[in-house]
């Protein structure tokens, strides 16, 4: 289930490097519920964070199997402290960090069946306006993406009425 795997996404994201910094920030949801109240956008300067959220899941199931879980899931890297047009030109490798990072790790290490940005136009949207909570807008990109997993061992199907 999500528990198992979740926190590997962030450990993902986090081993992205850029200018300037070593590591993205990658807030855990499970292991110490890192999940922060609010972003400081002076931070994002030299501590870039992703925030990673998991608006949509649908599940399969059936008395003889497989029973899936398919997760759609949304992360927001707040990489810059404002929206200085200035900064575009240090932000314009993202897109190419992230993607190469999710293509490396299609089962997170084996947690999953299938992890893959989402098959759509938008799947690395930036950089844009983003806003975490009440600070200022800041340059950020919105990563979405998607896990299918086996869920058998957590779902039982009753057989019979």
């Amino acid at each position: 289930m999500i528990e198992t795997w979740i926190d590997a996404v962030q450990d993902l994201w986090a081993g992205i490097q850029g200018d300037g910094f070593k590591n993205i920030r990658a807030p855990y949801l499970v292991k110490r519920r890192e999940f922060p109240t609010a972003i400081d956008p002076k931070d994002l300067l030299n501590n870039p964070i992703v925030i990673t959220i998991v608006p949509e899941m649908q599940f399969t199931y059936s008395a003889g199997g497989p029973n899936e879980g398919f997760y759609q899931g949304e992360s927001y890297f707040h990489v810059a402290p404002d929206l200085d047009p200035a900064k575009i030109p240090s932000l314009i490798k993202y897109p190419g960090l992230i993607a190469a990072k999710a293509a490396a790790n299609l089962k997170l290490g084996g947690l999953v069946n299938n992890f893959v940005l989402q098959s759509r136009p938008d799947q690395i949207t930036g950089p844009g306006p983003l806003q975490y909570g009440d600070e200022t807008p800041h340059w950020g990109f919105i990563v979405y993406w998607e896990v299918k997993e086996n869920v058998n061992a957590s779902i039982t199907v009753a057989t019979g009425a």
